[in-house]
């Protein structure tokens, strides 16, 4: 993971640049606090650092700065330019379409599960974002190690459909909007690290498939899992084009798991409200890449054999209610059939994610790799294709059973 940068004039200088374009009004006299509870594991692609501004007689800001990792060998193997160049551009231009499509519809309640951006820079080695922090709203993180369970599950699927809705409203409404996005949204993560991680993914792969016993147990699983690792490097571009969905594509989170949702509770318990952030993986795609990621990343088999069709379900409604709301049809807009043709079309790329993002979040905070610590991309390759000390081999044992059990085609 990015490494705190130990130079703290330099970030300090960093953020009050950003806080003072952002908050013309601010006083001279007034005083910045600068600080970080990051811990080793819980971001890759950037350093988040609390600020904390205070003025007399004036609230206190609580903000959050996100930086570039600047290590020249970590962006010559990932594009840390381009996503961060994503990530602005879902912020400035994605998300307050979002809003104003909602406004212009008159919605009485405006749905906006999103951390307001207030200034970013964009130049060469100082990426960087200010947010504000959602954290002093109520919001909570979840750690990224466990999975969710049904409530938590459920409130994500109810706004993820939510969150999908509005593309399809801006493309019913607003098409020639939608289309600048497609230009500017097109796919910018594995398509820049090419085969690295997917050769990383197929060691995983074979790790699971020799994990099975000898025996004849398992067997439609093995040939499943066998038929994945064979053809991964074949489908790996048709896993990543939009093509062939143009007509049903939307914008999607693109890394959409638990380091990147938070949320609030009623009663300590019940969670009630959420909200998405990092927007750096954003692409034009199928809903079902999101729905995948989501449910093969964050979830146990338990939870997937009680509740898998009713999430599907759930997000479907909580779309087609939101679509409905701001004036378009579900039902011209996302067939339930087609969605559910979807899941089956890109199912590898679930298993593809799942294999790759449950080994990186169930390593333990001793056991993270230090990506930026070599400057050998086989270093690199082993640290991502390392199998986590505890439970990933049955995890993803039953991932593989539900694929088949589905007749999710991997």
């Amino acid at each position: 993971m990015p490494e705190i940068v130990n130079n703290h004039d330099e970030i300090e200088t960093r953020a009050r640049c950003l806080v003072e374009k952002a908050f013309k009004n601010l006083t001279e006299n007034y005083v910045m606090e600068v600080s970080t509870d990051l811990q080793n594991g819980d971001n890759y692609m950037g350093i988040l650092y609390n600020v904390k501004i205070r003025e007399k007689q004036n609230e206190t800001l609580h903000l959050i700065l996100k930086v570039a990792p600047q290590e020249a060998f970590f962006r010559q193997i990932f594009p840390v330019k381009e996503i961060y160049h994503r990530e602005i551009f879902v912020y400035d231009n994605v998300i307050s379409e979002f809003l104003n499509i909602q406004r212009e519809n008159e919605l009485l309640k405006i749905f906006q599960p999103f951390a307001t951006h207030y200034v970013s820079s964009i130049d060469s080695m100082q990426e960087a974002l200010l947010m504000e922090d959602m954290k002093k709203k109520g919001f909570k993180r979840i750690d990224h190690r466990t999975t969710l369970d049904y409530p938590h599950a459920l409130l994500v699927m109810k706004e993820l459909g939510k969150f999908h809705a509005l593309s399809y409203a801006i493309r019913d409404q607003k098409r020639e909007t939608f289309k600048k996005w497609e230009d500017k949204c097109q796919e910018c993560y594995f398509n820049n690290v090419g085969t690295l991680v997917i050769d990383a993914v197929i060691r995983l792969a074979k790790a699971v498939l020799s994990s099975y016993s000898s025996t004849h147990d398992n067997e439609m699983e093995k040939r499943a899992l066998e038929h994945f690792i064979n053809t991964l490097p074949d489908v790996y571009n048709r896993i990543l084009m939009v093509e062939e969905d143009d007509e049903y594509a939307v914008v999607n989170h693109g890394d959409f798991e638990m380091r990147n949702l938070l949320f609030k509770y009623e009663n300590h318990s019940t969670p009630t409200e959420l909200c998405m952030l990092d927007w750096q993986l954003a692409r034009i795609g199928s809903p079902a890449l999101d729905i995948l990621f989501f449910i093969f990343v964050t979830s146990e088999k338990e939870l997937r054999e009680r509740y898998h069709g009713q999430l599907i379900r759930e997000y479907y409604k909580s779309l087609s209610e939101f679509l409905r709301q701001l004036g378009s049809d579900p039902e011209i807009l996302l067939p339930f059939e087609v969605l559910l043709k979807h899941l089956q079309e890109y199912a590898p790329f679930g298993l593809y994610i799942a294999l790759l993002f449950v080994a990186t979040n169930m390593k333990e905070v001793d056991d993270v790799p230090d990506y930026l610590g070599t400057v050998n991309e086989d270093v690199v390759l082993e640290m991502m294709s390392t199998v986590p000390k505890r439970g990933y081999l049955q995890r993803m044992r039953d991932i593989v059973s539900d694929f088949v059990t589905y007749g999710y085609h991997i």
